[in-house]
């Protein structure tokens, strides 16, 4: 008897095979996926909030160069915004210390420096305690609301 040689193509055992492979592999780098969707998301949140940080500690600046008071920094919320450029929906600063009438000088600096702040975006708030960002439940207590 004479084999017919023109069959090509896969089983269907070998399709099933290859099937199976694949959905294993999928269950495997689904679940690692989102894992690096969710800290990259939370990274853009960290620098949205540096760049917060930043715009306000340079208008804190501004004002102890204009000697006005550091509670004046709430009356330039849409320019600490505008220059952040970013999409936050509160952020609240503290300040390290000082008597914030007193004026610029230079014994009552810290009242012009930044020391904690919350930044919240699409739900998520930051916290910033003077030295790193990390993720908070909720937003406490701050000195200035920059914008809320």
């Amino acid at each position: 008897m004479k084999k017919n040689t023109n069959n090509k193509g896969f089983t269907l055992v070998e399709l099933i095979v290859v099937l199976v492979i694949l959905a294993i592999l999928a269950a495997i780098l689904v679940p690692a996926l989102l894992g690096y969707i969710d800290r990259a998301r939370e990274k853009q949140y960290v620098l949205n909030a540096k760049s917060a940080l930043t715009a306000a500690q340079t208008e804190l600046s501004s004002l102890y160069g204009e000697n006005k008071s550091a509670s004046d920094i709430t009356s330039r919320a849409s320019t600490v915004k505008n220059t952040a450029d970013v999409p936050g929906t509160y952020f609240g600063i503290n300040v390290k210390g000082g008597d914030v009438a007193s004026g610029a000088v230079s014994s009552n600096h810290a009242a012009y420096t930044v020391g904690t702040a919350y930044y919240t975006e699409a739900g998520i708030t930051m916290y910033f305690d003077g030295s790193a960002w990390t993720k908070a439940d909720s937003v406490g207590s701050v000195t200035y609301e920059i914008w809320k």
